[in-house]
């Protein structure tokens, strides 16, 4: 009794972490294109799903910012996420869509940063930006 249940967990171990695997292989996203509104001193960017999985936890997002050697982390109320052409799924990043993230911080003329975007399940895209 005890090594079957030894083998059925061990099996269901594989199965998770062969799934997880293969999700991550199928997941990518870019920062596309970073913009600044001297009206309100907030940077907003495209995030592109060029991979195959589609993504909808974005509360679960990591967001951080590293400028002048210091990272900050961006929660969920720091920023606003709107999905761009959302017409297959309402709600989710489907494959080739595309989502617009506003950061509710104050940038300035002048300040250079690095923006850097973690996924659920563990992919980054980074991009830097020099504010002119």
């Amino acid at each position: 009794m005890g090594t079957n249940n030894l083998i059925e967990s061990s099996y269901n171990g594989y199965i998770s972490a062969s799934q997880t695997i293969m999700e991550r292989l199928h997941t990518n996203i870019e920062i596309r294109s970073m913009t600044f509104d001297g009206g309100t001193h907030h940077v907003s960017f495209t995030v592109e799903n060029t991979g195959e999985t589609k993504l909808d936890n974005f509360d679960l997002w990591d967001v951080l910012i590293v400028k002048d050697d210091q990272a900050s982390y961006f929660s969920s109320d720091d920023y606003d996420v709107a999905l761009n052409g959302d017409i297959l799924n309402p709600g989710i990043l489907d494959p080739r869509e595309s989502i617009d993230i506003e950061l509710l911080t104050e940038f300035n003329t002048g300040d250079s940063f690095l923006v850097k975007i973690i996924t659920e399940n563990g992919i980054v895209s980074s991009k830097e930006y020099v504010i002119v």
